[in-house]
């Protein structure tokens, strides 16, 4: 394994439970497992990538390591995760020998699909099966570390795979703990799955410091409650994870440890980002990153002052630039752009030290001919160098020949008292124009038309309020807490009893 541990009976990885009692693992048991793994699997087929389902124990962890160690390329799926029983997924058309994942799956061969193993079953000698095995016992020393595969967010469609190299997973992890001085002193509570760019990050930064890494396989407030009481110094957490977690602990009033929190994932809402702030003992930190790039921007931990709303500055090593601008300066829009110069707003293109490799199954790059990623997102950087995260600009609406950002829509609506959550999209028309849709979790004692009505009297010009509402019980999410835009338009698109409410402007 990478890390060398001071002491290898000191817990390494600790699994928070709602009762409170969590399961440790020693770093010399981690170490055992992840090399049981990497001694065994040399044996595995190389033709296609490994699909391991990380459900956040100490167990899945040491898999993936070894793995890797052993020159296989995997594929990081958070459990539950419906990829697998999708066929339109990419993961589909990854033919991979293999799916392991916790001991509930069966080790057994699917009707035309990859072998399923259980964790333990690929340390175990003799339990690999014959469609799974591709080389001899004693197989040679791999000549490069497996890659580390993630499926990208799919904002704007069906998700791709994008391949990182090991040597660019660390280097992230090594960035988090020189950005928010994470030690072996700290309580490292990842309360996001493993298997996202994310908490894969954090997790790789708590054991490359050989700090205590404590992880939540079955998230619950309860577990997460307990996480912070086993004394978590940094927490790694999402914007709806912030918002579930504020009125538990606004009823609790008991001081915690945290010394960082971070949040990345989506916007942080300015009056979430106070209040959990202020429970936690310690302000949000947002961390701006991609699947395709790695970190981007965040909020360091010597920063003590910065603008509401604001995701950082550029994290070390990345070039920022700003395409087709929309209006702040008369400079190149083309221009990369740092300190010291005019606030600008615009596309944004990123250059990183831990660039992907590209999309698995296609030769292209995925980059400029200069090698900067296309984030697809519009933003603003002030004089300062501060990023602002507007939205994507494939999301925005084109109503009418008019640009309208879904984000200032959805924050009209929840600025309703009776709106829960909101996601505003756009839709084609039969006749090619967009319209805006909004779908919205209400209580029970408003409706749409009241809804409607809010948006009219609000700020918003007349084309940018919805031209439909539809009302749901939820959002229907990610382990990231982002929205799956997918599952949300085949919810909306069944016919149900309260049908949308149309306004047209």
């Amino acid at each position: 394994m990478f890390i060398e541990p001071r002491d290898a009976h000191a817990p390494a990885v600790r699994v928070a439970t709602p009762g409170g009692a969590g399961t440790d693992t020693s770093w010399a048991a981690l170490r055992d497992t992840a090399a049981a793994v990497s001694d065994r699997a040399r044996r595995l087929r190389r033709d296609a990538p490994v699909v391991v389902v990380v459900d956040g124990t100490a167990e899945s962890i040491a898999t993936v390591l070894g793995l890797v160690d052993a020159g296989v390329d995997v594929l990081l799926l958070e459990e539950r995760s419906s990829h697998l029983a999708d066929p339109r997924s990419p993961v589909h058309r990854l033919a991979s020998p293999a799916v392991i994942g916790p001991p509930s799956m069966p080790d057994a061969s699917t009707p035309h699909g990859p072998v399923r193993l259980s964790y333990e079953a690929v340390r175990q000698p003799g339990r690999l099966p014959a469609g799974a095995v591709g080389g001899s016992a004693g197989a040679t020393t791999p000549s490069r570390p497996g890659e580390i595969l993630q499926l990208t967010s799919g904002s704007t469609g069906q998700p791709r795979i994008a391949r990182q190299t090991l040597d660019n997973v660390l280097a992230g992890a090594r960035a988090y703990c020189e950005l928010f001085r994470i030690t072996g002193a700290d309580v490292v509570l990842v309360a996001v799955p493993v298997a996202h760019s994310y908490g894969l990050a954090g997790t790789l930064a708590a054991l490359l410091s050989q700090a205590l890494l404590v992880t939540l396989p079955r998230f619950s407030i309860r577990s997460l409650v307990a996480g912070l009481d086993e004394g978590a110094t940094v927490l790694l957490g999402t914007p709806l994870l912030y918002k579930l977690l504020v009125p538990v602990l606004a009823a609790r009033r008991r001081p915690t440890r945290v010394r960082t929190a971070l949040s990345a994932g989506g916007p942080l809402d300015a009056d979430t980002a106070a209040r959990i702030g202020d429970l936690l003992g310690s302000p949000i930190r947002q961390i701006y990153g991609i699947t395709e790039a790695g970190l981007v921007a965040c909020v360091p931990q010597a920063l003590t002052d910065w603008p509401a709303g604001s995701v950082g500055p550029a994290a070390p090593g990345v070039t920022l630039r700003i395409e087709g601008e929309a209006a702040t300066d008369a400079a190149d829009p083309t221009a990369t752009t740092g300190v010291g110069g005019p606030a600008r707003t615009g596309r944004l293109l990123v250059r990183t030290p831990a660039l992907f490799r590209g999309y698995w199954g296609t030769p292209e790059r995925g980059l400029t001919d200069d090698g900067f990623y296309d984030t697809g997102d519009v933003v603003r950087l002030d004089a300062d160098g501060h990023l602002f995260v507007l939205g994507r600009k494939d999301s925005f609406v084109n109503v009418g020949g008019r640009k309208v950002n879904p984000r200032r829509v959805e924050q009209v609506l929840t600025g309703h008292p009776h709106v829960r959550e909101a996601f505003v999209y756009g839709a084609e028309r039969p006749d090619g124009e967009q319209e805006i849709h909004a779908a919205v979790v209400l209580d029970p004692a408003s409706t749409a038309e009241e809804v409607l009505a809010h948006c009219r009297a609000a700020s918003l010009m007349p084309y940018e309020v919805p031209h439909h509402v539809h009302t749901i019980d939820r959002l229907p999410r990610s382990g990231m807490g982002k929205v799956d835009r997918q599952r949300l338009l085949a919810l909306v698109a069944r016919p149900s009893p309260g049908p949308a409410a149309p306004v047209h402007p």
